[in-house]
């Protein structure tokens, strides 16, 4: 972990001086002190490293230098290169001489991309055509068994009166509603699908408008100018920022109840459109956070004072013309004040901004190689796959729900710290629902939620509810609850389920709660009472075995004074 640490450090450095290591880009303007021969060099993308809006990009060439100088020139850099960020690296008996940057005017062939996108529009086309086929056919249908109902239900104009046949009439009219049925579902999925189909159709007319065909284009160029005593192998990498990539981490955490397992694939979502596909490339993903900077904000004075409301244009006017020549003074006068209580009030620097960052950077290395293409689509990669120790709990509020809440309390024993990301939930083969991860360090516990269990099931009854008078001389109106809550295990296995209830709070001293059961003098493992009037109890339940928890409690209030709030 020291040596990614160490990585992402210099990385920072980096991006934050944007300083190259070897050489400075020189203005594309610099004459050349020597005839020096131009050659353009095959280059692929062979690492790259994405933060939250940015990436590190480095381009990887090996060729033959001549003995000399010689020029060599990486094109097609992406249009979103930052060109100060450019750096040269590289390894060969050569001396590094110049790197600058060129922008240059080409016309690009545009014509096989252009075919295939046309092929692909076609192709979509048509496919919208059969839908839209199917959305007529359907409602084709449903107007004639509207019109067969409504010809069947009515008589006007004519004296004859239809039979009545109870079970033919019933049967007609769940041959309607099937139909009926039938005839929507295939609507409803005929006009999806052909949604679908007009937003692909009009991203390829986006895509065939940007392309536009033989349009010129301005691309830059790195132009490296080397020197060699003498013809040797040599290995150039240019690296530089290109804005735009990103990523975002993703998890599928799968739960196998019945074995005990829980199994976290810790994915990362990557994106780009930076004009270059990255194929078979070294990618690392970095929570590092460049565009914050590595200097620390230095705090400003803190001035407060007595609010004194800005005086209306009429009274400044008098103000000016009743003043004399404003005396020496060490105090901030009138028109000081004024000033600076109209004047903006001073930037808090970063501070916002970086407080999102921690202390440390985490840069995950992607094993083997990866392709992401510049089509702005989301690529998902497997940082890892973690099979981690869990322990099952359930969890209800009968109150407010009539389930028991699945839950897995784990411990992160991987060497890769969570972030916060979505989380897609599988238990027992089966999708459960989507939800949220909150960030875990390494070694730190986490508890994900993991739907309902209908196996476990849990009753809140109402079992009574009585009023009564109380006081001689000062009346007052006494209402107690009894309800019964009963949680029934019906799987194969022991189960522990955490149930909460609450009493109500009261906002008004003549309003006065009282709990009769349970009455709690202290926590126990069996039952604790939280903030706000809440209790939980934790039940172990044996395998088909059930359980009742009681809450009772009392209202008192004067009599006739109406109370919010009560059941």
């Amino acid at each position: 972990m020291k040596s990614s640490t160490v990585f992402v450090a210099l990385v920072i450095a980096f991006l934050v001086a944007a300083r190259p290591v070897i050489a400075q880009t020189a203005p594309a303007d610099m004459p050349s002190t020597a005839a020096q021969e131009r050659n353009e060099v095959g280059s692929r993308v062979a690492e790259v490293t994405v933060f939250s809006d940015r990436a590190l990009v480095t381009r990887r060439a090996d060729t033959v230098l001549p003995a000399g100088e010689t020029t060599l020139v990486f094109t097609d850099l992406p249009a979103g290169t930052d060109p100060s960020s450019l750096q040269v690296g590289g390894t060969g008996a050569f001396t590094l001489r110049d790197v600058r940057i060129e922008t240059r005017q080409r016309t690009r062939d545009v014509s096989a991309a252009v075919k295939a996108l046309e092929d692909e529009r076609r192709g979509y086309e048509e496919r919208l055509q059969a839908e839209s086929d199917r959305v007529r056919e359907a409602d084709a249908e449903r107007v004639f068994l509207a019109e067969i109902a409504k010809r069947l239900t009515s008589n006007a104009g004519s004296s004859e009166v239809l039979p009545l046949d109870v079970a033919a009439w019933a049967k007609m009219l769940d041959f309607h509603r099937a139909r009926n049925e039938v005839v929507d579902a295939a609507l409803r999925a005929s006009r999806r699908t052909a949604q679908a189909l007009q937003a692909e159709i009009d991203r390829v007319n986006r895509e065939l408008s940007s392309l536009g065909s033989g349009s010129r284009m301005s691309v830059l160029e790195a132009e490296i100018q080397v020197e060699a005593q003498a013809a040797v192998k040599a290995r150039i990498e240019v690296s530089y920022i290109v804005a735009g990539p990103s990523w975002r981490p993703d998890y599928v955490i799968r739960a196998d109840s019945e074995a005990y397992k829980l199994s976290v694939q810790y994915r990362a979502i990557v994106r780009q459109s930076t004009g270059e596909s990255w194929k078979d490339a070294a990618l690392r993903l970095s929570t590092a956070r460049p565009q914050v900077g590595g200097t620390m904000p230095t705090l400003s004075p803190w001035y407060i004072d007595v609010y004194r409301p800005a005086p209306s244009r009429s009274e400044s006017a008098k103000m000016a013309r009743g003043m004399a020549a404003p005396a020496p003074s060490t105090a901030m006068g009138a028109a000081d004040r004024l000033a600076a209580e109209t004047e903006p009030a001073p930037d808090m620097g970063y501070v916002g901004a970086s407080a999102e960052t921690g202390a440390t950077a985490v840069l995950f290395s992607i094993p083997g190689a990866t392709t992401v293409e510049s089509d702005n689509r989301d690529r998902t990669v497997t940082i890892a796959v973690l099979d981690l120790p869990v322990v099952w709990s359930y969890a209800a509020v009968p109150k407010l729900s009539p389930y028991a809440y699945f839950r897995a309390e784990a411990t992160n024993e991987s060497d890769f710290p969570f972030l916060p990301g979505r989380t897609h939930i599988y238990v027992d083969g089966s999708y459960v629902a989507d939800a949220g991860m909150a960030a875990v360090p390494t070694g730190g516990e986490f508890r994900a939620d993991l739907g309902i269990d209908e196996a476990v099931t849990v009753e809140r009854a109402l079992k009574r509810k009585f009023d009564e008078s109380t006081g001689v001389v000062a009346k007052k109106s006494k209402t107690t609850w009894e309800y019964v809550t009963t949680v029934k295990n019906g799987k194969g296995l022991p189960v522990v389920v955490t149930v909460s209830d609450q009493l109500p709070v009261s906002m008004n001293e003549q309003i006065v709660v009282k709990a009769i059961d349970p009455v709690l003098l202290k926590d126990t493992e069996a039952l604790r009472k939280v903030d706000y009037e809440t209790f939980e109890w934790t039940l172990r339940l044996a395998p088909r075995k059930e359980a009742s928890i009681r809450l009772s409690f009392s209202v008192e209030y004067p009599r006739g004074t109406p109370v919010t709030g009560l059941e």
